[in-house]
């Protein structure tokens, strides 16, 4: 856990460039309940700027999200806000953001993570298969992207497999007193309370209760748990809206988002073949390349579903997944815009990681230590393929199928790196981020080093977890040519990049502007790195600028 908690608090990954409507509206709601007790973000756009995701009804705007995480960023902001003023310190935005992003994501997200740790371990008798299991979700799925932003993906998710565990344990183990049947009916309606389309997963969870708890008195608490958070999405909506029954998707501001919500049943126009392959098999962005030791849940789940006393537990794993899945295939904006992965389904990821646990654990049985390699290494795959994108830029355009390849390699190589503790020691660009890729070898090796194994067996486990991750990351790392939407795209995040400055470009022009002594050779190199970022424009002008250089020094010469 302590390795997992460095590499959340590590990195802080900010780019107000391009001013992320899902981040931004809702800390615009959080700042306007903290300063001025009301949902209306009005006066708050009006000091910080325009920014989307707003539904506007009857001439106020409104956050169009689920009210649960700007309302769960209040304690935090409020505590910086007043804060300042007490001591006079002052406020500052980005920290702000930095502060509700610990305080309403991070945190909630490595308590979840303490509990998931010993529930998994309850599950396998191979501590590798539940350490493995463990990392995919922690630091190799979309998980950790969303849960370093100010985001709900994350949050719904660990309402649900946290309501999930809680229910599982009433089942199986000693009857549930009134705290932790109140807790699990908190947690199943959490889910919409952070993301509207986790409705469904609520409704599962709570049939699930009712199979679960059975007695009177504890369905009572599930119930009363479960009323807070329906009862806080209710007065959001009802004082935004004038309807405690309707979200704020049919007042979008902007016009294509608002038509496209009122088009079949809030986006819901039919079943789109394109998202059932895209979201569960694409190699740039589906969930199983993503975070591939997830794809053994089709193990998992006939094991589970074919034992009698855990039959209703994988039904329900199995139906949130399902449910899920299915539901988003339906919608108009499938694909969730730039994200890291299908950000949609970000609420099933624990279920379907719980049942690739039970299938290692069945394959466990024949070969562990060739099931121990398939796991790390499977684990190491999703740690480049999902933990670097969250890490570095979790807002992909669509435009990108290779992101690995089309944007990343680029950013590593030329130096772009997010704001990082380094930075507080004096480190930029890409030596900034060797801290937090030790951590990332860390965790590989700590998930393989089994205690009961001789210290040969264990390197052997890392060395082959090595090789299996290498091999399964290579079709990942394949890309056709980039064409110029992928030369666009990349040359958008490279000129909105922050940090500023830090990147060898940057570095390059600057070298250009103090140096008397410039070559030919040294345009070139700078005009070369432009076009590499698909930064065609510099590149023109660098080369003019070059050739100005060098007819000037010919003319001296003469």
């Amino acid at each position: 856990m302590g390795l997992c908690a460095a590499a959340f608090l590590y990195v802080f990954p900010y780019f107000p460039k391009i001013n992320n409507p899902n981040e931004n509206v809702r800390l615009y709601m959080t700042a306007a309940v903290v300063e001025q007790g009301t949902y209306e973000i009005d006066a708050i756009r009006d000091r910080w700027g325009w920014v989307n995701d707003a539904a506007v009804h009857h001439g106020r705007v409104f956050s169009v999200k689920a009210p649960g995480t700007s309302l769960l960023g209040v304690p935090g902001y409020a505590a910086y806000y007043w804060g300042g003023r007490l001591f006079g310190t002052g406020f500052d935005r980005t920290v702000a953001l930095w502060v509700c992003r610990v305080s309403a994501s991070i945190v909630p997200t490595l308590l979840f993570l303490f509990f998931l740790h010993r529930w998994l371990g309850r599950r396998t008798a191979h501590p590798s298969l539940r350490d493995a299991t463990f990392l995919s979700v922690a630091l190799g799925s979309l998980l950790f992207g969303y849960a370093l932003l100010f985001v709900s993906h994350t949050l719904s998710a660990v309402c649900a497999f946290g309501a999930f565990m809680v229910l599982y344990d009433a089942r199986h183990g000693a009857p549930p007193g009134r705290r932790r049947a109140f807790l699990a009916g908190l947690l199943t309606a959490g889910v919409t309370f952070f993301e509207y389309p986790g409705l469904i997963v609520s409704l599962v969870l709570a049939v699930y209760g009712l199979l679960a708890l059975r007695l009177r008195k504890r369905l009572a608490w599930f119930a009363l748990g479960g009323a807070l958070p329906a009862l806080l999405v209710m007065h959001f909506q009802w004082v935004a809206f004038e309807n405690p029954f309707m979200p704020g998707h049919l007042f979008v501001e902007t016009d294509a988002l608002r038509e496209a919500h009122h088009e079949g049943v809030y986006g819901a126009t039919g079943f789109h073949p394109e998202a059932a392959y895209t979201l569960l098999f694409d190699p740039g962005s589906g969930l199983f390349p993503l975070t591939p030791l997830l794809a053994l849940a089709a193990i998992g789940f006939p094991r589970v579903l074919a034992r009698r006393g855990r039959r209703l537990d994988g039904a329900v794993a199995l139906a949130c997944f399902l449910l899920t899945y299915v539901a988003i295939t339906f919608m108009n904006n499938w694909r969730g815009g730039w994200t890291v992965g299908p950000r949609y389904l970000s609420v099933v990821v624990p279920f379907v990681a719980w049942a690739a646990l039970e299938g290692l654990d069945l394959m466990a049985g024949r070969a562990p230590r060739a099931v121990a390699v398939l796991a790390v290494g499977l684990t190491a795959t999703g740690l480049v393929a999902s933990g670097i994108p969250s890490m570095y830029y979790p807002h992909l355009p669509p435009e990108f199928t290779r992101p690995l390849t089309q944007l990343y390699d680029v950013l590593i190589a030329h130096g772009y790196a997010p704001t990082n503790a380094g930075n507080l020691l004096g480190w930029w660009g890409t030596a900034s981020m060797f801290p937090v890729f030790g951590l990332g070898l860390a965790v590989l090796v700590w998930a393989a080093w089994q205690p009961h194994l001789a210290v040969r067996d264990r390197l052997s486990i890392v060395v082959g977890a090595l090789l299996v991750g290498g091999l399964l990351t290579g079709p990942l790392l394949g890309a056709p040519e980039p064409d110029r939407r992928v030369k666009d795209a990349v040359a958008f995040v490279t000129r909105t990049w922050s940090p500023e400055g830090r990147d060898l470009a940057s570095k390059l022009e600057r070298h250009i502007a103090e140096d008397g002594h410039v070559s030919f050779d040294d345009y070139r190199r700078l005009a070369d790195v432009y076009f590499e970022e698909g930064r065609d424009r510099e590149a023109r002008r660098t080369m003019r600028a070059a050739d100005l250089a060098a007819e000037r020094a010919r003319l001296r010469s003469d």
